[in-house]
């Protein structure tokens, strides 16, 4: 063999081998490779507060289901229990702040908003219970349910507040009739003077939590000296 053909033949051994320091060839090694790009990492959805109707659910970070809380307050009242003695009467500021408390103090964990919390009471001919979902912006169409245990009590609020349609369960969980009453005016005449008399002789209509027949919000009337509790309506959301 010859000196030419020997060379050739050491030359091809080493190409196929991938490393001579010689003639600079080196075997590539697995850090020499160029790395695949990772696959990009899934974002977790980020719940936007302004983006839902009802604000951001905490444990699922979406926004929360649309519902209405329904609860009785835990104080009852004359019929000018709540602002009807103040100058000027301030009878649903009064009624609503004590929906408020009783919120606050039973209820917060419904998380609704406090400046969302109403009483469900007919005031007057331009605070009436047919204006309230207009004057208030109370949704109406998503479902109320009980705040002290969660059940369906109406499937929205329009059908809460009909004269012709029940319940599918009571609005409180109250035992007796006697327990469940609560200052309501829904028949727009008897309503204490507006909510600012405490006498004998005007009365007051009266609904009763604890039944689900579709008079229950207007089940009679009562003498404005006794005392009643009032309903309250809240929900999630906004600012």
């Amino acid at each position: 063999m010859t000196a030419a053909t020997c060379l050739g033949v050491m030359l091809a051994a080493i190409t196929a081998a991938g490393c001579s320091q010689v003639l600079g060839f080196k075997e590539p090694r697995a850090d020499d490779e160029t790395p695949e790009p990772d696959a990009p990492a899934d974002t977790p959805s980020v719940c936007m507060p302004q983006a839902c109707q009802f604000g951001c659910d905490p444990g699922t970070n979406e926004c929360r289901a649309g519902k209405l809380w329904i609860f009785k307050t835990s104080a009852s009242f004359l019929g000018k229990g709540f602002g009807g003695t103040d100058t000027p009467p301030n009878v649903r500021g009064g009624a609503d702040g004590q929906c408020l408390a009783s919120y606050t103090a039973l209820y917060s964990a419904r998380q609704c908003n406090t400046n969302r919390v109403h009483a469900i009471l007919h005031v007057n001919s331009t605070d009436s219970l047919s204006l309230m979902a207009t004057r208030y912006t109370i949704p109406t169409n998503v479902p109320v349910h009980r705040a002290e245990d969660d059940v369906l009590v109406s499937d929205n609020w329009n059908d809460l507040t009909s004269s012709t349609i029940g319940l599918r369960a009571p609005a409180t969980t109250a035992a007796t009739d006697a327990d469940g009453l609560v200052w309501t005016g829904t028949n727009t005449v008897a309503t204490c003077a507006n909510w600012t008399s405490a006498l004998s002789t005007d009365s007051g209509t009266r609904g009763y939590t604890n039944r689900t027949n579709a008079t229950w919000l207007s089940q009679d009337t009562f003498r404005c000296d006794r005392l009643f509790s009032l309903l309250c309506i809240c929900w999630p959301g906004g600012e």
